[in-house]
């Protein structure tokens, strides 16, 4: 999300409350949830929370493991239930790529030719919150609605018919490769969302480069391999709705059909993922942590009280000089964020190893990771759940605004609407007891997914070790980990 945006929702909540925090801060057993820069204080210690997370994935771990009879159900087990799939028509698909396609092309136009102000153009909010926040959320909970409504996709379709080497390529794709070349842009991707500087001319440029990308990936390898191994979103999109209890499937006259499928036993029947998906989900999980971390009191103060200073005397113009500063800061932050991103996928690795040996397992560390790394995707989902909802609350006034005057001109597209409340934006923000609870819930929700996709991967396979409740230990302790962690970082008070 553009720093812009996420920074005129956590506006300053006056001397007053900031003193206040700063007196409950010192408080040895006060934690300080964070939303909005509205500071809001535990009923209890951070780690009776803690507590209580590790106690309820410990019970489920233990419920899965000897109350299930190690038993799970057969793919594709719900849609037995209905003989005929919803079909939707492919009029109805194609005028769905049409729209998605016209709604790139205004991102585009918009933020070109319309005013730099992130709030006034819809090309922010458009992309950020509408089309790439908003797609990972339909994903997971309609099913790839992208792949069949994938703007890019059509584009390389019609630039096909002109130019017929998109559709076969030039050179054969090396499959050791997989999707490490939708890696590249992801990161990129995701520090234009941290570290940029919130132009929606910014989001222009990303979405330019990314159709030469795939104009150029096409003539090289053709269309269907750029989209299986280089079309970034769509591989996203494609893993969030490996969760959603919805699957669509193609059908031989263009159609389409969805049925209610088991997500968890879909997930268990798949064949081991590459390394690259390992790399990708660790990305994802490094997005929202770091991002939730990097505008917090303790790391700003880590930074500016701990490694700046070590730095000042090897260059001594940062002391006078602030825009210096600022590009230190902004390298110290692009390292951060990868070695949080190269940390995740070193630690999940590190836990597969270990479940190796402990079970005495016939695969090794890397192979347990391939098979078992999609239950790294709840957590990764439900963190980016977690992280962002506040901003689709906090943009629900200004949807039909931006629709109005797309391009921050001043238009009127839409007919003036009429007012029914007087209250100001500050009285609508939704109190932050039950903004931190509902983040709580998220984490611990998420991470209960993870404990049952490991546990159905484990029973579906058997192939780890001596006993499936000793192969999943170690990724047990792992999820623990990782909650602990999350709740840490949402307790931090914000700088």
């Amino acid at each position: 999300m553009s720093v812009d945006i996420e920074h005129g929702l956590r506006q300053a909540p006056g001397r007053r409350a900031v003193w206040t925090a700063l007196a409950v801060a010192c408080m040895p057993t006060v934690a300080e949830a964070h939303a909005w820069n509205v500071p809001y204080y535990l009923p209890v210690p951070l780690w009776l929370y803690a507590y209580a997370a590790t106690g309820t994935l410990i019970i489920s771990f233990m419920i899965l493991a000897f109350a299930s009879n190690a038993r799970m159900p057969h793919v594709g087990s719900w849609s037995v239930q209905r003989r005929k799939a919803l079909r939707i028509p492919a009029a109805v698909l194609k005028a769905g790529q049409v729209a998605s396609t016209l709604f790139l092309t205004l991102l585009i136009v918009a933020g070109l030719a319309g005013t730099q102000n992130p709030f006034q153009n819809i090309s922010m909010s458009g992309f950020w919150i509408w089309f790439y926040l908003g797609s990972v959320y339909v994903s997971a909970v309609l099913g790839d609605v992208y792949a069949f409504a994938n703007p890019v996709a059509w584009l390389l379709r019609i630039a096909a018919r002109h130019f017929p080497a998109i559709e076969t390529g030039r050179y054969r794709y090396p499959q050791w490769l997989a999707a490490y070349p939708a890696l590249v842009p992801y990161v990129v991707l995701i520090a234009l969302e941290l570290f940029g500087a919130g132009k929606p001319r910014d989001v222009s440029v990303f979405l330019l480069a990314y159709i030469a990308y795939a104009l150029t990936g096409s003539l090289c390898f053709g269309r269907d391999v750029w989209l299986t191994h280089f079309d970034t979103l769509g591989i996203l999109y494609r893993l969030c709705a490996k969760l959603s209890p919805l699957g669509w499937r193609s059908l031989s006259n263009g159609d389409a059909a969805i049925q209610l499928r088991n997500p968890i036993a879909d997930i268990a029947s798949e064949p081991p993922s590459h390394m690259s998906i390992v790399a990708f989900l660790s990305f994802m999980l490094a997005s929202t942590a770091y991002d939730g971390l990097r505008d917090t009191a303790p790391w700003n103060r880590f930074f500016w009280g701990g490694i700046y200073p070590h730095v000042v005397p090897h260059v001594p113009a940062l002391g006078n000089n602030y825009a210096l500063s600022a590009e230190v800061l902004l390298v110290w932050q692009w390292l951060t964020f990868a070695a949080i991103g190269v940390a995740y996928y070193v630690l999940f690795r590190l836990f597969c190893a270990l479940q190796a040996v402990s079970a005495s397992a016939s695969l090794n560390g890397k192979a347990i990771a391939q098979q078992f790394c999609l239950a790294l995707l709840p957590i990764a989902l439900f963190y980016n759940v977690c992280h962002y909802f506040t901003l689709f609350f906090g943009q629900r006034r200004q949807v039909l605004a931006l629709v109005s005057d797309p391009l921050g001109r001043g238009w009127h597209l839409l007919p003036a609407l009429p007012t029914f409340s007087e209250t100001t934006p500050a009285q609508s923000l939704i109190n932050m007891g039950y903004i931190w609870h509902a983040q709580v819930l998220l984490i611990l929700v998420g991470h209960l997914l993870s404990v049952y996709i490991t546990h159905a991967i484990s029973v579906r396979h058997r192939s780890t070790g001596r006993t499936t409740v000793v192969s999943e230990l170690p990724l047990l302790v792992l999820t623990i980990v990782l909650t602990i962690s999350g709740l840490w970082i949402l307790s931090l008070p914000l700088a």
